[in-house]
């Protein structure tokens, strides 16, 4: 049903079933408990299970599967992952001492979270160590690295919910919170307050202090000033506290928070660079001119491949954001009535749709060349020998050639690139009153990596798995 203050939003929260499941309190422990279980099925292929990284469970199903559908659920609904995410859930589990029930008294000592750290700093910085360790240590062709890191991101997430409130950990510590929130701003999918002037007359305020129905938001948002998706996982718990029945689930057109975004940040604005840079050099080491690439420097300084490949992995993260540094530069040239520091972060938000694809790209390529994988490995998860649905030898086909898949990343390319050009459009009338002039070194910007990355997509490919 549309939303009446809201006519381009459909409020599914209308609807009486998917009103009762939301605040049912055991649909999310429905959802989160297969995710768990799927957890310690990997960890078990991981430790006791067969290395080779092609006939084994823990480096498909996270590697190629869930790393690539993860992506896809992001474009699609939003934080919807954070919602059944097994880490969270167990630390929460631990916290609350109950699977679902609500409880008032926790296990955690509910210490604040450091001012100085709730941003995404520490959510950047174990980013880019994991994606480091990734390279470094081989952990998408590693069963028992993949398990070993699972098992000590679990034990860091539960020590976190033990010691500080809520999912502290969630909002600023997870090395994937940056990434899933900011593409989840291109998501259909949204979670808001109905009316915010009902928010601001209430008194109680149950959504971010909790009531017997249920508990404060677990990421301290308060839907009445919520305007983007970055931070909500879709948990519901104020469908259920909401007392006035204020809060709509919303269907919305693609990318609406990047079209009436109004609140910026630094850091957000830094990561996102930060991504498209992560993004290029996880698809520049796949393809084969890299290696010669990488093996000319090591001959002309004499340096080794890790000191090679960790000096190009810096000058990845850093490039994008001085290529963007130089482009705000001229923008500030051109309209000079805003701060630098105004149009580097609000212009930043137009490059969502273009890294979100470039994402999407690398992924759906693994996904369709390697995903089918997956399915002699369920028929012997752990390499024990066994056969349980007579496929353990079957040598399954990719789901598209390379031409076919090609042109898919070609049209995602595309569709980033129409996107990312018509929210930098927008951006420029709505908070830099219509000056289009300000945004053609950012549109240039975008324009750049849009074809470098077509380039890149096209060469030969060297699979990591």
């Amino acid at each position: 049903m549309k939303s009446e203050d809201k006519p381009d939003r459909y409020d599914l929260l209308e609807n009486e079933s998917i009103r009762s499941i939301l605040k049912n309190r055991k649909t999310l422990f429905l959802f989160q408990l297969p995710a768990v279980l799927l957890l310690v099925l990997v960890v078990f292929a991981g430790f006791f299970g067969i290395q080779n990284s092609n006939k084994s469970i823990a480096t498909i199903s996270i590697w190629v599967i869930w790393w690539s559908l993860l992506i896809i659920s992001l474009a699609l609904f939003g934080r919807v992952w954070c919602l059944m995410c097994p880490f969270g859930a167990i630390g929460e589990w631990v916290q609350r001492r109950t699977f679902y029930k609500k409880v008032n008294d926790t296990f955690s000592l509910n210490r604040k979270w450091p001012a100085k750290f709730r941003n995404l700093s520490l959510a950047a910085l174990f980013f880019l160590v994991i994606t480091w360790a990734d390279f470094q240590f081989n952990l998408v062709n590693s069963p028992i690295n993949t398990a070993y890191f699972i098992v000590a991101l679990l034990g860091l997430i539960v020590i976190i919910s033990i010691i500080f409130e809520r999912r502290s950990f969630c909002r600023y510590a997870c090395p994937i919170t940056g990434l899933i929130g900011l593409y989840s701003m291109f998501a259909p999918l949204e979670l808001r307050a109905k009316q915010k002037e009902t928010c601001k007359t209430c008194k109680e305020k149950y959504c971010i202090s909790g009531n017997e129905n249920g508990y404060a938001c677990p990421v301290f948002e308060y839907p009445g000033t919520m305007e983007k998706n970055t931070h909500c996982f879709l948990c519901t718990e104020c469908t259920k506290t909401c007392h006035r029945n204020n809060i709509s689930f919303n269907i919305r057109s693609f990318a609406g928070d990047l079209f009436t975004l109004t609140k910026t940040r630094m850091d957000e604005a830094l990561f996102i660079l930060m991504l498209l840079g992560v993004t290029i050099f996880q698809t520049l080491v796949m393809i084969r001119p890299w290696a010669g690439f990488t093996r000319d420097l090591m001959v002309y300084t004499g340096a080794s491949y890790d000191s090679v490949r960790f000096i190009l992995f810096i000058t990845a993260i850093v490039f994008p954001v001085l290529i963007y540094s130089i482009a705000i530069g001229i923008s500030k040239l051109l309209y000079l009535k805003l701060s630098f520091k105004d149009l580097f972060k609000g212009y930043a938000y137009s490059v969502i749709p273009l890294g979100l694809m470039m994402h999407l790209s690398h992924n759906i390529r693994h996904l369709l060349e390697e995903g089918t994988g997956i399915i002699p490995v369920l028929s012997d998860p752990f390499g024990f020998g066994w056969d349980i649905f007579g496929i353990s030898g079957y040598m399954p086909a990719p789901l598209l050639g390379s031409n076919n898949i090609l042109l898919v990343q070609w049209l995602l390319m595309f569709i980033g690139l129409g996107f990312s050009v018509s929210v930098g459009k927008n951006i420029s009338r709505r908070m830099f009153r219509g000056n289009d002039s300000a945004y053609i070194p950012v549109l240039i910007f975008v324009l750049i990596f849009f074809v470098f990355n077509l380039w890149v997509l096209g060469q030969p490919i060297m699979h990591k798995h």
